[in-house]
């Protein structure tokens, strides 16, 4: 008879309080319980509670404040540019972003769109197109779509430079993990306007979905990218 698996203690807790964390009983503000309370909460040792809580550290999902406690991670402008922004000048360092919107408008979603999106073909989504400078120099072009259900009025507000920020604080939705795929292109007319490079010029295309605490995909983002004295780089763990 095959022997059935069963996950150890840790990673049950682990899943218990992940699964607390999606349907929001806590909140970003507010640390979340203290390892003796959960211990005491889960029936379980205070040393299971903290490899529980490791874990989720280790995914970025929770991060520990010295003398403050455990809070669920919030996406402020450089936390964000070290964790998902992956250009970087040739010695490593990365310069930060900053962003002119060029348009924020809704229409209704392309098939590919929605199928990356998980919604259905049509969903109204929120398109948002942007230049991003380096340095100085414009060098990408951004394309980013979410759905305007679960972000209603986005494009009514002021958008911030650091957009996962912004969708944790207004709309309790969080990003802990990404997915990108990086393809050569080369720049068409509209693309080499707003670039200020001639046209057919070598780019790279990042194309990114962002999932948040459920796991499900939230926005999609397509990034042109002039590289010139910048390279794609991402540590692999």
């Amino acid at each position: 008879m095959q022997k059935l698996f069963t996950a150890p203690l840790y990673v049950q807790i682990r899943e218990e309080i992940f699964a607390a964390l999606r349907s929001g009983r806590w909140s970003t503000n507010e640390p979340l319980p203290s390892e003796t309370k959960l211990a005491s909460e889960f029936s379980v040792s205070q040393g299971t509670i903290r490899k529980a809580i490791d874990d989720l550290v280790a995914q970025n999902i929770l991060y520990r404040h010295q003398g403050r406690g455990t809070f669920i991670r919030r996406h402020d402008e450089q936390q964000s540019l070290f964790r998902f922004f992956n250009l970087a000048r040739e010695d490593g360092s990365k310069p930060v972003p900053a962003s002119v919107n060029i348009h924020c408008k809704t229409r209704k979603g392309l098939k590919h769109e929605c199928s990356a999106l998980g919604v259905a073909t049509g969903e109204r989504l929120i398109e948002i197109l942007r230049l991003r400078h380096l340095d100085h120099q414009p060098m990408i072009l951004e394309t980013i779509l979410v759905s305007q259900q679960r972000f209603p009025d986005l494009n009514k507000r002021d958008l911030p430079n650091t957009l996962y920020e912004l969708y944790g604080d207004e709309y309790n939705i969080h990003i802990t993990r990404a997915e990108e795929q990086v393809t050569a292109i080369s720049a068409d007319i509209n693309v080499s306007g707003h670039l200020k490079v001639k046209a057919k010029t070598p780019l790279i295309e990042i194309r990114r979905i962002a999932f948040d605490l459920h796991d499900q995909p939230v926005e999609l983002r397509i990034s042109q990218c002039v590289t010139g004295p910048y390279v794609y780089a991402c540590s692999l763990n």
